[in-house]
């Protein structure tokens, strides 16, 4: 009897036993099962990056460097070429990122309004005329950086200048043609944050103009005029 006794208190003690350690292993797996979920999570949320799309606006200096091939009356004129005023305008532009470091962009800005003036053998006629000229570059760029707050980069792309509005002075009846321009540039974004930036950003635009008009509104001449600006602008950038 007392055998049979001690047998059946054994029986229960392990089965107490079996029972503690299955519902400690079901715990520890619960647990291990929640662990590795958070820690999959965890890098999702590391590894969010900024938005594809952005914009800038900025200040922009635009320094010309001219030349020209003049003709008057049908004959070219020998040392004749011509100066332009440089500009300070505000400039903007949106882009997009098609992967981490390729974007491409379009800029745009507020009209400048450069004046052309008679150099060489054309320096006595003063100031030929001016022209307001909305510019529109379209350029893809590589970004050498995507990761960083300094995001340095380098494109080219293809310029557009649109003609406004002329401005006649010792060139009468003045008109100058649209043209397309190949564009080379360089820059650079530095981010505060995933959102805000600064950026600088230099141009070189190899653009050429035709332009016609009247000397002294009797002679008729014609010009060839490089105006080959470099852009030089900076300000703010934020991505969405």
């Amino acid at each position: 009897m007392k055998k049979t006794v001690g047998t059946v208190v054994t029986l229960v003690l392990l089965a107490t036993l079996c029972t503690t350690n299955s519902k400690a292993t079901t715990l520890i797996t619960d647990n291990q099962f929640k662990a590795n979920v958070d820690a999959d999570a965890a890098p999702a949320q590391k590894t969010k990056e900024a938005g594809k799309w952005y914009g800038r606006i900025g200040v922009a200096g635009i320094i010309y460097h001219p030349a020209a091939n003049v003709s008057a009356g049908g004959a070219s004129v020998p040392g004749a070429s011509a100066a332009i005023t440089n500009n300070v305008t505000v400039l903007f532009d949106a882009g997009y990122f098609v992967n981490k470091n390729v974007a491409v962009s379009l800029m745009a800005g507020i009209p400048a309004k450069p004046t052309l003036s008679g150099a060489g053998s054309l320096a006595p006629y003063g100031n030929l005329g001016a022209v307001w000229y909305g510019p529109a570059v379209l350029s893809a760029h590589y970004h050498f950086l995507s990761k960083g707050p300094l995001q340095p980069y380098a494109g080219v792309g293809l310029a557009y200048a649109i003609i406004l509005k002329k401005h006649d002075e010792a060139l009468q009846n003045l008109q100058i043609h649209n043209n397309f321009a190949p564009v080379a540039q360089a820059g650079a974004d530095y981010m505060f944050n995933k959102k805000w930036g600064a950026f600088i950003d230099c141009k070189q635009i190899w653009l050429s103009v035709d332009a016609h008009g009247k000397i002294g509104g009797v002679v008729p001449a014609t010009a060839r005029v490089k105006l080959y600006p470099t852009v030089v602008w900076a300000g703010l950038k934020y991505r969405f």
